[in-house]
């Protein structure tokens, strides 16, 4: 057999085995390098992809590394183009869209850990702080989310006029900040204690309800409610 349709039938039989093992068992049972190999699979339509997949993994670590990876990092790593990373911000594109559409589809926010896996998806792999605001309406359904501010890798500004002007705009009766610490420590700054307080005061008068402020890291949180840091304490932990 000629040694080039030998290569192809290889390429071609691996990509079929690695397809039927999905429709089987789902992706659970699948190497980070083989989930790579898959998405590569719709970049190279006649190629073996492993060798890129393992590439990838190799200089990025993770799968969080590759798809959180700025296009020039990934420009050195040897068989990627311009393809690749367009790839790459579309899949990141669609992760976020699809976390955004389970917010407004099922639009009411429980508990933390409804904001954290949002806010998670969302900011986690920034570079810079950023604030975003979730506001609610009286039942703690979801109105709208937007960023209201981008700083630099240690400082962003959060203006408390800012906020309640949105809120008034949106008719919110309630609302959750959640800004990021890339530097990894989510214990709140005294600036950032400050400013929540002074938030809370605006709030209190106008009868909107400041439910939490929460800073995230890479691996941490921190929930101004949870540590009693906001007027509404009695609120449950586990429980908007």
């Amino acid at each position: 057999m000629n040694s080039a349709i030998k290569i192809k039938a290889d390429y071609i039989g691996h990509r079929q085995r690695i397809l039927r093992k999905l429709n089987r068992y789902g992706y659970e049972q699948f190497a980070d390098y083989e989930i790579i190999e898959m998405m590569l699979f719709l970049i190279f339509k006649r190629k073996d992809t492993k060798p890129l997949a393992k590439r990838l993994l190799e200089r990025f670590k993770s799968l969080n590394g590759i798809l959180k990876a700025d296009m020039q990092s990934l420009l050195e790593v040897e068989g990627v183009g311009s393809a690749v990373c367009d790839g790459i911000r579309i899949i990141n594109m669609l992760i976020k869209a699809t976390s955004k559409l389970q917010l407004y589809t099922s639009p009411i926010i429980h508990c933390l850990s409804d904001v954290l896996n949002y806010a998670k998806t969302h900011m986690i792999n920034l570079s810079h702080e950023e604030v975003r605001i979730i506001f609610l309406d009286n039942k703690n359904f979801v109105i709208d989310d937007r960023v209201i501010q981008q700083g630099s890798i240690d400082k962003v500004a959060i203006y408390p006029r800012e906020i309640v002007k949105l809120c008034l705009q949106n008719g919110a009766s309630g609302f959750i900040i959640i800004h990021n610490h890339p530097s990894g420590d989510p214990t709140p700054s005294l600036n950032d204690q400050y400013v929540t307080h002074k938030i809370a005061e605006i709030c209190k008068v106008l009868k909107i309800n400041m439910l939490d402020h929460i800073i995230i890291s890479k691996n941490q949180y921190t929930s101004f409610k949870a540590l009693g840091l906001l007027d509404n304490t009695n609120i449950n932990e586990n429980e908007y």
